[in-house]
C-alpha cells in the first residue's frame, strides 16, 4: 500500500500536478478564502469572463463567457464572440458543496461544451463580498502555469466573477429571456456528409 501512495506523489509531482485541494492550490499563488458553505439564492447570479474589473484594464475583449446561475438550481452558460452571438452553449442543474460548484447538462446537451464540471468558489481577502469561480481543471492548471508576477491578475483572467445576483423574484423572466434571445438550436446540429 504504501509503495502505490509513493508512486501516485510521484507521478503527481513529475505530471506538475499539486495533491492539494482546489483552493490550497489557488492560495499558494493568491491569498484567497474559500466562500463556504451559502444558501443557494446568495450563490445564484450572474458570472462572467472577462469581468467588469478585467475589462477595465484591458480595455475590451472579442470573446467572453456568462454563467448564470439561478435559485432553483438550474444554470444556464453562454459564449459570445465578435463574429458570434451570444449563445446558449449548455444548461442543466448545479449543486454547490463545501466550497465546490457542480454542473451537470440536461439530457438533451449532446454535444461537447467548453464549460468544465467543477469550479472552486474563492474571494480576494481585499474583496469579500466577490465571489469568483475558478475551473478545476484547465483553469486552475492554466493559473498555476501563469501566476507569474501578477497571480491576482491572472486569477481574474481565470475565474468568472460574479457580476449580479439573480433574486428568486426574477429568474423565471430572466431564464426565458436568454432562452429566446440566445438559444440557437442550429448551431449545434450535426452537418451532414
Amino acid at each position: 500500500m504504501t509503495y502505490l501512495i509513493a508512486v501516485s506523489l510521484f507521478l503527481q509531482f513529475a505530471s506538475g500536478q499539486s495533491a492539494a485541494n482546489p483552493a490550497e492550490r489557488l492560495k499558494a499563488k493568491v491569498p484567497v478564502t474559500l466562500v463556504r458553505d451559502v444558501r443557494t439564492d446568495r450563490l445564484a447570479g450572474k458570472y462572467k469572463n472577462p469581468s467588469a474589473e478585467v475589462l477595465k484594464q484591458i480595455g475590451g475583449a472579442l470573446s467572453g463567457d456568462e454563467l448564470y446561475l439561478f435559485p432553483d438550481g438550474t444554470y444556464i452558460y453562454c459564449e459570445w464572440a465578435d463574429i458570434s452571438p451570444r449563445t446558449v452553449e449548455d444548461k442543466g442543474k448545479w449543486k454547490f458543496n463545501a466550497g465546490l460548484l457542480e454542473l451537470t447538462s440536461d439530457p438533451e446537451i449532446i454535444w461537447q461544451t467548453s464549460l468544465e464540471r467543477e469550479y472552486v468558489a474563492v474571494y480576494r481577502k481585499s474583496h469579500p463580498e466577490e465571489v469568483l469561480l475558478v475551473g478545476t481543471g484547465r483553469d486552475l492548471a492554466y493559473f498555476e502555469d501563469n501566476a507569474g508576477d501578477d497571480p491576482e491578475f491572472m486569477l481574474l483572467i481565470n475565474s468568472k466573477g460574479r457580476e449580479k445576483n439573480i433574486k428568486q423574484s426574477k429568474a423565471a423572466k430572466l431564464k426565458a429571456k436568454i432562452m429566446a434571445e440566445a438559444r440557437r438550436p442550429d448551431f449545434h446540429k450535426p452537418q451532414g456528409p
